[in-house]
């Protein structure tokens, strides 16, 4: 790219782009969702433990204890078997009831941007959720039991929709001072925002109740089932190989301009993880994955080491005969070990320099292309586990999908990546190298 078409093309990111990818990233809805997804992944983590632990890779075929790796497999499938009771409830009980905790993170971030009381909007927002959720006809009243179906990705995005709503039904409400109920001062400080909040809670869920009924008695479908059968569309549309070759291009692009991936990852997140919930739930009861395109798939096989697949690049600087790039390289390496590369992006840098554009955009994607077709054809194993965001990619990649082939895979990406780099950088090499060279 010349440097004219460059400055053109800088210009119309920094006065179209630009403005608009920021006002994203600081929508307090989109926050809100975002701060949730991060917030959880504790809980999450131990779900897929469970998961893991549940799911020995043995197949169908008896094998026999004729070595040590054999043993292992044998003693790992009777722990699932004669724990599978434990297990299947550890489970459902922290990744098993992923919208449920989203539900309360996005009604509990969103009140504080509010600068409101989290506690009774968040609770608030619970019971909506559990309303919506619990299904008429499968909520006995004698046994006091329920089932949680729609607790796991099925409600993700019910849950999503129910924390913004209601959150903002009682925001109004208690802006407008419905049923304000004023207390003498001697009153404790919780007493009193209780009594505050009487009333818009209860109209809050009245309302999540009464629209659950008629809904339910129209349609004969609870709410999850309906939302899920509006997002469908958007769901599948996503888990596409030529969708995720567009947001992968499309994020390195405003990447190059020093745009974070956040105007897009705030949008494309959520659809991410409710296919790793509805990946780890077909796991969980021994079916095929249905999905693709899910947070540990992008996160272990197409950024790796860092936004522009730059781990391969960072192994270059290491043995840089440029000072400044060999430097920027040792500095650059543990973190990229975990996924962390903007000493690379601005150190070396990548940003902005029409030097790497090319190999910036054209590695991660074909990341994204070779992974996605891969699976896709059932040469490796989809995700349905995720290990935590700053797992080394090979490990990473490993633990997700519990296929060694998954593994080797990444180590090929990270070779093929680095051959993408190379040429670009041994000509921004030889330039720093007789830049240093004057300066001596």
């Amino acid at each position: 790219m010349s440097h004219t078409k460059l400055q053109t093309v800088n210009s119309f990111a920094e006065n179209k782009l630009l403005p608009v990818a920021n006002k994203i990233s600081r929508q307090r809805h989109l926050l809100a969702i975002r701060d949730s997804f991060l917030t959880v992944l504790p809980v999450t983590l131990l779900g897929g433990v469970a998961s893991i632990l549940s799911s020995p890779p043995v197949g169908s075929k008896p094998i026999q204890a004729t070595n040590l790796f054999n043993k292992f497999l044998l003693a790992w499938s009777g722990f699932a078997n004669h724990y599978s009771s434990v297990l299947s409830w550890l489970y459902a009980v922290t990744l098993g009831s992923y919208a449920l905790y989203i539900c309360i993170g996005i009604a509990y971030y969103l009140a504080k941007s509010y600068k409101m009381e989290p506690f009774i909007p968040t609770l608030t927002s619970l019971v909506c959720f559990i309303i919506i959720t619990a299904v008429p006809g499968e909520l006995s009243f004698d046994k006091k039991e329920i089932l949680i179906n729609y607790f796991d990705g099925k409600g993700l995005f019910t849950g999503m929709l129910t924390a913004l709503i209601a959150v903002e039904l009682f925001r109004f409400l208690k802006n407008k001072k419905v049923g304000y109920i004023k207390m003498p001062d001697t009153v404790p400080p919780a007493l009193t925002a209780s009594f505050e909040a009487l009333a818009p809670v209860i109209i809050t869920i009245g309302a999540f109740f009464l629209a659950n009924s008629i809904i339910v008695n129209i349609t004969g479908n609870p709410i999850p089932k309906a939302v899920l059968s509006v997002m469908a569309p958007a769901i599948k549309s996503a888990d596409n190989v030529f969708v995720v070759f567009i947001i992968t291009a499309l994020t390195q692009f405003l990447w190059f301009f020093g745009i974070h991936d956040a105007a897009i990852g705030t949008v494309v997140g959520p659809i991410r993880d409710h296919n790793l919930a509805m990946n780890a739930s077909a796991a969980m009861a021994h079916q095929s994955l249905p999905y693709i395109f899910t947070t540990p798939f992008w996160v272990y096989f197409v950024v790796i080491g860092g936004s522009g697949a730059t781990f391969g690049l960072v192994l270059m600087l290491m043995k840089s005969k440029s000072k400044q790039l060999k430097t920027v390289g040792k500095l650059s390496f543990l973190p990229s070990l975990f996924g962390i590369n903007e000493p690379v992006l601005f150190g070396v840098p990548l940003v902005l320099n029409p030097l790497f554009f090319i190999p910036f955009i054209l590695a991660e994607s074909l990341n994204a292309v070779i992974s996605f077709l891969l699976m896709q054809f059932g040469i490796i194993g989809k995700t349905y586990i995720m290990g935590g965001w700053n797992l080394f990619s090979p490990i990473g990649a490993f633990i997700s999908t519990m296929d060694w082939k998954a593994l080797v895979l990444v180590i090929a990406l990270i070779v093929m990546d680095t051959l993408i780099y190379l040429p670009f950088f041994k000509v921004y090499e030889k330039k720093l190298i007789k830049e240093e060279e004057k300066e001596l």
